[in-house]
C-alpha cells in the first residue's frame, strides 16, 4: 500500500522516513518528493509497505507523530481522477 506521509520538515530523509516505518512489515521503497526545478523538498513523502494490515496498522499508529520536532500527517494515498482533485477550485484568469 502506498502511504502518504506530510508536514515534512526539510531535513527529513527517505532513510528517516524508512526508520519510521521499519517494524511495520516489508518497506518497498520510501521517497521524499522534491522540486524539479530547484531539488529542494516539498514536504511530503510516500512510503510503500507491504502487507496491507501492517500498512493500516501502520497508518493508525504514526498519525500525529513527532518526526524532527514536527508533526506528520500520515494517510493511505488515494489516487483520483483529475476532475476530481480539486473540486472547489476556482477557475485560473491568468494575467
Amino acid at each position: 500500500m502506498n502511504i502518504f506521509v506530510g508536514n515534512l520538515p526539510a531535513s527529513v530523509t527517505s532513510a528517516d522516513l524508512r526508520r519510521l516505518f521499519d517494524g511495520y512489515g516489508t518497506i518497498i521503497n520510501a521517497i521524499i518528493m522534491r522540486d524539479t526545478a530547484s531539488g529542494l523538498p516539498l514536504g511530503y513523502g510516500h512510503v510503500y509497505l507491504v502487507p496491507e494490515d501492517a500498512a493500516f496498522e501502520a497508518i493508525i499508529n504514526l498519525q500525529h507523530t513527532h518526526l524532527k520536532d514536527s508533526p506528520i500527517e500520515v494517510r493511505e494515498c488515494v489516487y483520483r481522477a483529475s476532475r476530481d482533485r480539486r473540486v472547489n477550485r476556482q477557475p485560473w484568469k491568468g494575467v
